[in-house]
């Protein structure tokens, strides 16, 4: 799907939970074939070719899943994180920078997201 100037896949998890984790993986501006990746039971949602002035689209867009599949509470982002100011709906301390060069590769983003588990809070 595309927003404005950037794409986006969103996977839902496979039920609805309040202790269901969003993960927003953002893969910078680069172009990346998007498609469904569940990852254990998380909501996963991919966007790529993303700039900063689309901050605020980009905010309404994560309010909008995370009050829709009920998970407010464990909201976190991954990846090419600089051009995103998502302050207010994201802790800082839920905010992960990764080498995007890893996340374009699908055969690592597995990999990536095993490593992410170990190292976000709370999971």
């Amino acid at each position: 799907m595309t927003q404005d100037n950037f794409s986006y896949h969103f996977t839902p998890a496979g039920f609805i939970s309040n202790f269901t984790p969003l993960v927003v993986i953002l893969y910078g501006n680069e172009k990346v074939d998007l498609n469904d990746f569940e990852y254990k039971m998380w909501n996963v949602l991919q966007v790529c070719a993303f700039k900063k002035v689309e901050s605020e689209l980009l905010k309404e867009l994560i309010i909008n899943i995370s009050e829709t599949h009920e998970c407010e509470e464990y909201i976190f982002m991954y990846g090419d994180t600089a051009e995103a100011d998502l302050s207010g709906i994201i802790a800082e301390k839920n905010i992960y920078e990764a080498n995007t060069l890893k996340l374009k590769n699908r055969k690592n983003l597995k990999k990536v997201l095993d490593e992410f588990e170990r190292i976000a809070p709370e999971l």
